[in-house]
C-alpha cells in the first residue's frame, strides 16, 4: 500500500470511529446534505433497478433475478442518477449506492437526493458510505429483534453524521480510488491467470508421475495405448479382466469393462468410468 502525504492540521470529528479527520472538512448530518424523496410511478414502465453490497445500484436486467417479482411496477420509488439509494432491509450490509440510472427501485428503500449538486462527487460518496464505519453505524441505528429484520429507516440515517470534503478533494480522492482499483483488477487477473498456469503444471506433475515414475533417467518402451504413451519399460500395462473379477451392476450393461487398462508397477491403478458401478474382486 502506497503511503500518502498527511494534511497539516487534523481535527476530531466528533464520532469514535471516525476519528481524526482534516481541520478544513466539514462534518454535519446526513439532513444537511440530503432529503428524502418519495416520488411514486405513475405507469412502472421505467427501468427497474437493484440495490446490492457487492454491485451497488445496477439495473436489475443485469443481475440473475430468482425472487418474486411483482406484477406491477406502479406505485414503485422513481429515482434519478445521483440519488443515493439504501436498501432499508439491508443496510446493515451496506446494501447502498448512488445510482448512474434514471429508474424504479422497490418502495421498501429510501431514496435520497443530494441538497446541492455541489457537495458531493458520486464516485466518493458511493466509496464513503460502504466504508466499514458507516457499516456499523447502519447496524447501530437499524431497529429489529435480529440481523435479518433490522431496518434503518429515514430519519435514522439523515440523522448520521457525514464528512463532506470540498469537492475539488472528493474528485481527486475519487481519480485515486479508481486508478487503484484497476491496478488491483489487473493484479488479481494476473493471479488468477498464474492459478491456473499452476494448476495446469500440477496436473502435469500428476500425470507424469503416474505413467513414467518419479525416475527422469528410467528407459520408456510404447505402451500399446495411444493415450497412455510410453510406460517404463518394467512396467505392464494388461486388460483389466486379468488382474480382477468384474461383476457388472447393470447401470451400464454394454460397457465393457474387462478392456480398460491398467498400469502395473509398484501399485495397482484402477480406472474408473462414471458411467460404470462395478464391483472388482483383485485376483491374487
Amino acid at each position: 500500500m502506497m503511503k500518502l502525504a498527511p494534511y497539516p492540521e487534523y481535527k476530531d470529528a466528533g464520532v469514535s470511529w471516525v476519528g481524526n479527520i482534516p481541520a478544513h472538512w466539514p462534518e454535519k448530518r446526513a439532513k444537511y446534505y440530503f432529503k428524502e424523496i418519495d416520488d411514486r410511478s405513475q405507469t412502472g414502465d421505467e427501468e427497474m433497478l437493484s440495490v446490492s453490497h457487492i454491485t451497488g445500484v445496477t439495473p436489475r436486467s443485469q443481475k440473475n433475478v430468482t425472487m418474486f417479482k411483482a406484477e406491477s411496477n406502479v406505485g414503485q420509488k422513481r429515482c434519478q442518477p445521483g440519488d443515493l439509494i439504501i436498501n432499508t432491509m439491508w443496510a446493515w450490509m451496506s446494501a447502498l449506492g448512488v445510482s448512474n440510472h434514471a429508474g424504479i427501485v422497490s418502495p421498501a428503500y429510501g431514496v435520497y437526493r443530494p441538497r446541492s449538486n455541489q457537495d458531493y462527487d458520486y464516485y466518493y460518496l458511493d466509496s464513503l458510505l460502504r466504508i466499514g464505519g458507516y457499516r456499523s453505524e447502519y447496524i447501530c441505528r437499524s431497529t429489529g429483534i435480529r440481523s435479518s429484520r433490522l431496518r434503518l429507516y429515514p430519519d435514522k440515517f439523515l440523522s448520521m453524521p457525514v464528512v463532506c470534503p470540498p469537492q475539488e478533494e472528493q474528485q481527486t480522492i475519487a481519480r485515486f480510488l479508481k486508478a487503484q482499483d484497476r491496478l488491483f483488477r489487473k493484479f488479481i487477473r494476473n493471479k488468477r491467470r498464474f492459478i491456473e498456469l499452476l494448476k495446469e503444471q500440477k496436473q502435469n506433475v500428476i500425470n507424469q508421475a503416474v505413467t513414467r515414475g518419479l525416475n527422469p533417467n528410467v528407459k520408456l518402451k510404447p505402451s500399446g495405448v495411444e493415450w497412455i504413451g510410453d510406460i517404463p519399460e518394467h512396467w505392464d500395462a494388461r486388460r483389466l479382466r486379468t488382474l480382477a473379477a468384474v461383476r457388472a451392476s447393470g447401470v451400464d450393461k454394454n460397457a465393457n469393462v474387462d478392456e480398460v487398462p491398467v498400469l502395473l508397477c509398484n501399485y495397482v491403478d484402477v480406472y474408473k468410468n462414471d458411467r460404470i458401478t462395478a464391483a472388482i474382486d483383485f485376483k491374487g
